[in-house]
């Protein structure tokens, strides 16, 4: 929260950087030791905004709207699951400075989050994949929706599916927090309902709290098949993310971007033949908080 406040401080500082819809943060910035998951919505968003996470981003959101109103600050939230057997959440969670606007738990995990190889696996509600949550209106008109990780991949199996990746969805939980496999077909069904819930939607932009990446170049496939196929699932909708670098940044704020848009639907049949399609950023800053390791490079996108 420390880094998040002195990276606000050096976003006021800059005359230019003004009216900005929001503040993307990586997937896992914050973690907290509360389990989301067999929750109601609106039980989820109460709860939210009651954590220190909730009322830290808000007052973030009250800087930063000093010079571009209604900004919102965008986090990815991890949290602990307060018993064993499962996992817990994988977050994104999107505020203004009076509450929590948005709230998308995960619902396309990779392999590694369900296969039960060293590591319990990730449970998935059945709400989740039509939850209206998970979108909201920016500043300047947009209908946004926001994506955790690899459910920027889950806009692809919509558009060319199915695929071997639908296999991942393994284990489902129940709110009075039993557990089940899926039944013949679920997954299939589930995924119709999130796109049944896009297609009502319609987002016009697309931000994605990603994990992370070990160092600069390790980025290019998502960038390829996770963003740019996005972009292109979604007519060319500008997708937007945010990723930690574990080894170091990169070295110019227009490097790396994690940005595509007005992606081709060809893009999506391409296969290994698919480009970047990067949307470069036309700013950035690299800041270093004082006395700390901790370091970020934030960028200033334009999509219009």
């Amino acid at each position: 929260m420390d880094l998040l406040a002195g990276v606000a401080h050096q976003i006021r500082r800059r005359a230019t950087w003004r009216d900005i819809d929001a503040l993307l943060l990586p997937a896992g910035y914050f973690r907290l030791n509360i389990w989301f998951g067999p929750l109601s919505s609106h039980e989820r968003f109460e709860l939210i905004d009651e954590t220190e996470v909730g009322e830290g981003c808000r007052l973030i959101a009250k800087k930063l709207s000093a010079r571009s109103p209604g900004c919102l600050v965008i986090a990815g939230i991890d949290t602990n699951r307060p018993s064993h057997g499962f996992r817990g959440d994988q977050l994104v969670v999107a505020f203004d400075q009076h509450q929590c606007r948005a709230f998308a738990r995960k619902i396309f995990p990779v392999d590694g989050d369900t296969n039960e190889w060293g590591r319990v696996p990730y449970l998935l509600f059945e709400d989740d994949f039509g939850d209206r949550g998970r979108y909201l209106r920016l500043p300047n008109g947009d209908q946004a929706m926001l994506s955790v990780c690899y459910d920027a991949f889950a806009l692809a199996e919509l558009a060319i599916g199915p695929t071997q990746k639908r296999g991942t969805l393994r284990f489902f939980g129940h709110p009075q927090t039993f557990w089940r496999w899926p039944h013949r077909d679920e997954a299939s069904v589930l995924l119709g309902r999130y796109a049944a819930r896009l297609k009502l939607e319609r987002p016009t932009i697309h931000l994605v709290a990603i994990h992370g990446f070990e160092r600069p170049g390790g980025e290019v496939y998502w960038q390829r098949h996770g963003l740019a196929t996005a972009s292109a699932a979604l007519g060319g909708s500008a997708t937007i993310g945010a990723g930690h670098f574990a080894k170091k940044l990169p070295k110019a704020f227009d490097a790396s971007p994690l940005a595509s848009a007005d992606v081709p639907s060809a893009h999506l049949r391409q296969h290994q033949h698919r480009r970047s399609h990067l949307l470069r950023p036309i700013d950035g800053f690299a800041y270093r908080r004082p006395g700390s390791r901790m370091s970020v490079l934030v960028r200033l996108f334009q999509t219009h």
